[in-house]
């Protein structure tokens, strides 16, 4: 697995992307919880919620970048994320 701009055409690793999906549910149920917290400030929740908000655009933001070289007769073109091999 590389990281960087030219993996944008290679299809990314499905673990980065599991794991960065994750990330966002548990991200996105703990910001709307938080919503329904009494005992957490109106001020810190502001301040999580826009944390948490801009950590998941950059996760999801950043997935892409991740790129897996496909071998074999796939078309690279038409695969969004691959299994990889440890």
């Amino acid at each position: 697995m590389k990281f960087g701009r030219k993996q944008l055409t290679n299809p990314t690793p499905s673990s980065v992307n599991f794991w960065i999906r994750v990330f966002t549910v548990i991200a996105g149920v703990f910001m709307g919880w938080m919503q329904t917290a009494v005992f957490i400030g109106p001020k810190t929740q502001a301040m999580l919620s826009s944390i948490l908000g801009l950590m998941i655009a950059l996760g999801n933001g950043i997935a892409p970048f991740f790129g897996v070289k496909v071998e074999g007769e796939v078309d690279s073109e038409k695969v969004t994320a691959v299994e990889t091999k440890p």
